[in-house]
């Protein structure tokens, strides 16, 4: 087994360690209270976002708009999310965080923050803010390259990596430039 010394410096497999490690401390955290990590993304999203219609909200989450209704339907069941009719587009309906919803999502952000610090126990407060920086303007550049005429079927991000920015945006707690972009990218 390669030491700290031996270890690569290839960015991709370094990153791939680093979302493996997140997502497996994530599922740790998710799974006991009967979450998914794509489940999870949906209660955060919604709780920086505010109600959005299920096309946003797969498009904000990377996830596949069939699966989006599925994953919406389980969490409808849990009594964590309601579908409410958009005010503004009859065929369309808001999707809509219920109190327990909310309750839900706080206290999972209590579990996921003590994750994170696990994670990033070797980084000090300045290196995680640089952290999280960088990753937001490397997600921000693909967000650009998959959009419009580049945009390719099939290209998500991975779910490890959604779950390594889980993970780290659990202890955030102030107005970051990934709310900022989410309220960007939100329809009007």
């Amino acid at each position: 087994m390669a030491g700290k010394r031996d270890r690569t410096e290839r960015l991709g497999q370094l990153l791939v360690v680093a979302a493996s490690a997140a997502q497996t401390l994530a599922s740790e955290r998710l799974e006991p209270l009967g979450l998914s990590p794509r489940a999870w993304g949906v209660l955060s999203t919604l709780v920086e976002s505010g109600p959005l219609t299920q096309i946003e909200l797969a498009t904000a989450t990377a996830t596949d708009r069939t699966a989006m209704v599925y994953l919406l339907d389980e969490l409808e069941d849990q009594g964590l999310v309601e579908r409410v009719p958009n005010p503004d587009d009859r065929r369309s309906y808001l999707i809509h965080l219920t109190t327990h919803g909310k309750q839900t999502q706080r206290n999972t952000a209590a579990e996921l923050a003590q994750q994170a610090d696990t994670l990033l126990k070797p980084l000090d407060p300045a290196e995680r803010r640089q952290l999280i920086s960088l990753l937001t303007r490397i997600a921000d550049h693909w967000d650009e390259l998959s959009t419009g005429d580049a945009a390719r079927p099939g290209t998500r991000p991975a779910q490890a990596l959604e779950a390594l920015q889980n993970l780290t945006t659990a202890t955030e707690h102030a107005d970051t430039p990934t709310r900022a972009r989410m309220r960007r990218a939100r329809p009007r």
